[in-house]
C-alpha cells in the first residue's frame, strides 16, 4: 500500500504556490466562493489532458461562477500514484487555473472539522455530523468500513458516538483511512460524499453552493443515495453533480463561446466509443439511463433546442 499512494507527492512543491493549504485562508476561500467544486480523480485526469482552449473553457466556467476548486487528500493520493508524483497534466492544470484566478485548494478531509467550528461552538454537534455521515454513506465492503472494522475505539467513537467532545476526531478518522487506502478501492469517491454529506449542513449554504465534477457513475450514485438515505428533514443543501457531458451542455446554455469542435473535444476526452449519458430526448417520456451516441452526434443534440436535457 505504501509503495503505491502517498498522502504527500514527491513533486509538491512544483504547485505549493498555486493551491491553498493553509487552514485560515482555505476557510475564508470555501465560505467567499460562489461554488465549491469538488473533483473526482478520474473527472481531474480527464480534464488536466484536455488541450489549452478546451481546458479554458472550463477554467472560464469555473471562474463566470466565482468557483473555488478544492482537491481532498484522498484525491490527491489517487492523481499521485504513479510514482508518488503528480503527472505534469495534473501541475498544468492546476497551474493554469490558478493562473485564470480560479483558487485552487487543496483540502485535507479533516479540515471539515475546523469549517464547521466556524458556525458550531460544540464539538458534540460537530461530531454527530461526522457519524450520521458515515453510517449513511459508508457501504459494507469498503476501505473505511476495513478501517472501523480493525480499530474499535475508533468505531466506538465514530460510528457509536462515544466521547462525542473529542476535537480531534475527525482528524484521527481521515488519517485512518487515509492509510488504509488500497488499489482499487473507492476511498475517493466515499470521502467526497462523507465530506459533502456534513458540509451540506452549514446554516446559510445555498442549493448548488457545493457542487460535484465526476464522470464516474458509481461515485456520483454513491453522492446521490447518500443524501437519499438521509431523512427529508434532516438534509441539507442540495448538491450538483456534474459529469463532463452536462457541464458541456452547461456551458453551451449559459452561452458561452464554444465551437461544435471544441465541443466534441470536451466531450471525447479520455473516452473512446460512443459517449453514454442519463437523459431525456424529445422522444422520451422519462429519463434514460443509457443513451449512447458518438461525441460528434451528442454535441449536436446538446446544440438543438429541445435535443437532449442531459442529467448526467
Amino acid at each position: 500500500m505504501a509503495d503505491i499512494y502517498t498522502a504527500n507527492p514527491e513533486n509538491f512543491h512544483e504547485i505549493a504556490s498555486f493551491a491553498e493549504t493553509e487552514i485560515e485562508k482555505l476557510k475564508e476561500t470555501f465560505y467567499s466562493a460562489e461554488r465549491a467544486v469538488f473533483y473526482d480523480a478520474c473527472s481531474f485526469q480527464r480534464h488536466a489532458h484536455l488541450p489549452d482552449r478546451e481546458m479554458d473553457l472550463v477554467i472560464a466556467y469555473c471562474k463566470s461562477h466565482k468557483a473555488a476548486v478544492f482537491i481532498l487528500r484522498g484525491i490527491l493520493m489517487e492523481l499521485a500514484s504513479s510514482g508518488h508524483s503528480l503527472s505534469d497534466s495534473c501541475i498544468r492544470f492546476i497551474k493554469r487555473m490558478a493562473s485564470a484566478g480560479v483558487r485552487v485548494v487543496i483540502f485535507r478531509e479533516e479540515y471539515v472539522f475546523d469549517i464547521l467550528s466556524v458556525c458550531f461552538s460544540a464539538n458534540e454537534k460537530i461530531n454527530s455530523y461526522l457519524t450520521w455521515a458515515v453510517r449513511t454513506a459508508v457501504s459494507p465492503a469498503s476501505t473505511i468500513a476495513e478501517t472501523l472494522k480493525a480499530d474499535k475505539k475508533l468505531t466506538a467513537a465514530v460510528i457509536e458516538g462515544k466521547n462525542p467532545k473529542r476535537s480531534d476526531l475527525y482528524y484521527r478518522f481521515f488519517t485512518a483511512v487515509r492509510r488504509r487506502k488500497m488499489p482499487g478501492d473507492n476511498l475517493g469517491e466515499e470521502l467526497i460524499a462523507v465530506c459533502l454529506h456534513i458540509l451540506s449542513h452549514l446554516p446559510g449554504l445555498s442549493d448548488g453552493k457545493l457542487c460535484v465534477i465526476t464522470d464516474d457513475k458509481g461515485a456520483a450514485g454513491k453522492i446521490d443515495s447518500v443524501m437519499k438515505k438521509t431523512n427529508p428533514r434532516n438534509r441539507g443543501v442540495g448538491i450538483m453533480l456534474f459529469s463532463t457531458p452536462k457541464l458541456v451542455q452547461h456551458m453551451f446554455r449559459e452561452h458561452m463561446a464554444l465551437s461544435e469542435d471544441e465541443m466534441v473535444t470536451l466531450l471525447s476526452q479520455g473516452t473512446s466509443g460512443n459517449i453514454v449519458v442519463m437523459g431525456i430526448t424529445a422522444y422520451d417520456l422519462e429519463v434514460n439511463s443509457k443513451i449512447s451516441m458518438t461525441a460528434e452526434d451528442l454535441a449536436r443534440r446538446i446544440m438543438e433546442p429541445n435535443g437532449i436535457n442531459i442529467v448526467f
